[in-house]
Order: structure tokens, then sequence, then C-alpha cells
């Protein structure tokens, strides 16, 4: 005997005698009412369409019953974190100091960065993710940010001891504050050009 079969329009094939039954059976996907379907999640056993189900090892599961709770490539230990936060500061506070070379700063500061994204990489393990992405471009900023206003402090506090205006010292504090938010910016760029 010669069994039909009929595909539906999530692609699984049915006899005969179980799509008559599917007809009767079908179900609509929990996230997209307008998609009929006959899988269901294995764990939570909401009806999910071909788009929305991940295949496991055990079937197929929703989006948020297949995500795993621990993802090794984006996870990371307290160890690592310290580590890795401890040297993304260090990498920005020495491009911090390197822009008061002006602009060959600037050049260091691109190098330093991409230097201290390749550390903290092997550091962590190559992971990836947007909380590896967090701790490079944030120390890195948090350190240009220290390193330069080292520099600043030292530039014035002697002119303040010396007697210059609250209104002169402001505008310098203000330049050199945007100065080291570009340094910081170019060490975040040469990291994003390590970390793509």
């Amino acid at each position: 005997m010669r069994t039909l079969r009929r595909v539906t329009t999530e692609g699984i094939a049915l006899t005969d005698a179980a799509a008559q039954g599917a007809d009767e059976a079908a179900l609509r996907c929990y996230r997209h009412p307008e998609r009929e379907t006959y899988i269901s999640c294995g764990r939570c056993e909401r009806p999910i369409c071909t788009r929305c189900a991940m295949q496991g090892p055990v079937g197929f599961r929703c989006r948020q019953c297949g995500k795993p709770s621990f993802d090794p490539l984006t996870s990371l230990t307290p160890g690592q974190l310290a580590v890795g936060g401890g040297i993304a500061l260090a990498g920005g506070v020495v491009s911090g100091l390197a822009g008061a070379v002006g602009f060959f700063g600037l050049c260091a500061a691109l190098f330093i960065g991409g230097a201290a994204a390749e550390a903290i990489r092997r550091t962590v393990g190559y992971k990836q993710g947007p909380m590896v992405s967090v701790l490079v471009f944030g120390g890195l900023l948090l350190g240009a940010v220290v390193g330069y206003s080292m520099i600043s402090s030292g530039t014035l506090l002697p002119l303040a001891a010396a007697g210059v205006d609250s209104a002169t010292l402001g505008t310098l504090f203000g330049e050199m504050a945007g100065w080291a938010v570009l340094i910081g910016a170019v060490a975040c760029f040469g990291a994003h050009a390590r970390l793509r």
C-alpha cells in the first residue's frame, strides 16, 4: 500500500491520515499568531513555528526554553572581569599619559587601545559579547580620563597656586577634558579594530 504524504507550510511531511487529523489540530505560533504550526516546545509545550523553533538535543524548543542559562562564549568569571578591567584601565591610563605629546599621542593611543584589546582577549580566553565590549571600551575611556587628568592636574595646580583666575582655569580644564575624551575615543577605535 502506498502512503501519500503532504508537506505543510512549515516544511513537515504528514501522511494523509495524519494530515486530516492535523487540519483539525492545527495551532497558531504564540509569537506569530498568523502562522499555522504543528510543532510545540518540548519543555513549555507552547506552539511554535519554524522561525521560532530552536533545535536542541532532545527536540524543538522555543527561544526562552532553548536559550542556555550559562553561555560559555560570552560569560566571564569574576577573575576574568578583574584582570580584564585592570588591563583596560592600565591601557587607558597609558594612552591618556601619551596624549601629553599631542598628535603623536593620538597615534600612540590607537596602538595602545589595540594592544590592550588583544591582551584582554587572550586573558579572557577569546570570549566575545557585550560584556567584553563594555569591559574594554569602558576601561579604556575611564583610564584615558584618569591618565590625562594626572597630566592636567600637574598643569592646572601650579597655575591655580600662581593666582590665575578661575575662568581661565575652567577654560583650560574644559579643553583638557575634551582632549582626554578624544584620546579615549581613539584608543577605543584601536580596540574596536582588534575586537572585530
